[in-house]
């Protein structure tokens, strides 16, 4: 029943951003039940996750509107999540599921992902009679490797899975993973989705900084809150201070998200303040 909602919606998110003038890439279940496992609803997700050009989030927030959806968003946080928030959720009152829509896949500036070069290497996807735009097959890692920091890990295995199974099928050029890694401040979450392929009889080549001491210490550092088998956290109930101030320092390359971070937050809350 959910394939065939999904089919339906990916029809209208289509119409919607050609209104919009945005080209549409479907993420996640929307792209991997159809895709990689034959879309009989086998891959399920609990919204339709869509990514569009940053240059276009605000029309396709308006088509969106326009069809009878209803953005979801903390009163209080207003400006956080209008200046902040890489993703806004909407509802619809009918038969619609709901809908993520991305301007951006990392949580800044703790990573970053080269989001016009995710849209130059799109490709439209062949499931049954259906083309589905999507990510690029190394970015589809590179969206899983950012995804799960991005959570902290708090998630269940089954991005992982879907990387496996787009393994088995795909020829990838790891090479260029690395790299996009390397570049966008992700190597130690990239290390950490190796190690949850690696179970599901993937192997992904050793990276040329994965030996590195100060690599090995914060993979060490991390492990211990973080079960390769599925991804999900050792321990739940973890603060978000904690994992800010902690968790997500060690999880990205970059020495400066943290003072960045903390300027970033401390400016959104106080506009957040001047809203209310």
């Amino acid at each position: 029943m959910q394939a065939l909602l999904l089919g339906k919606q990916r029809e209208l998110l289509r119409t919607l951003g050609a209104r919009a003038g945005a080209d549409v890439l479907f993420l996640k279940a929307a792209w991997a039940d159809p895709v990689l496992y034959g879309g009989v609803g086998r891959r399920l997700g609990s919204d339709v996750d869509v990514l569009v050009p940053a240059d276009r989030f605000e029309a396709m927030t308006a088509a969106l509107i326009d069809e009878g959806f209803n953005v979801v968003r903390p009163e209080h946080r207003r400006v956080t999540h209008h200046l902040g928030a890489k993703e806004w959720t909407f509802v619809h009152a009918g038969p619609w599921m709901p809908v993520d829509l991305h301007r951006d896949l990392a949580d800044a500036p703790w990573f970053d992902v080269d989001v016009p070069g995710l849209f130059a290497r799109a490709r439209d996807w062949t499931a049954e009679r259906e083309m589905i735009r999507s990510l690029g097959p190394e970015d589809q890692v590179v969206h899983a490797a950012v995804h799960y920091a991005n959570h902290l890990y708090d998630l269940d295995g089954r991005h992982a899975d879907d990387i496996a199974r787009l393994a088995e099928r795909e020829p990838l050029d790891w090479t260029a993973v690395f790299e996009r890694a390397q570049r966008g401040g992700f190597r130690l979450p990239l290390v950490l989705l190796g190690a949850q392929l690696a179970v599901r009889g993937v192997t992904m080549p050793t990276p040329p900084w994965a030996h590195a001491p100060a690599m090995q210490a914060r993979t060490f550092a991390v492990r211990r809150w973080v079960l390769q088998r599925d991804g999900v956290r050792r321990r739940r109930g973890v603060t978000a201070w904690r994992g800010t101030l902690l968790e997500r320092p060690l999880l990205s390359d970059r020495w400066t998200a943290l003072p960045r971070w903390l300027a970033r937050w401390a400016g959104l809350r106080a506009l957040d303040a001047l809203a209310r």
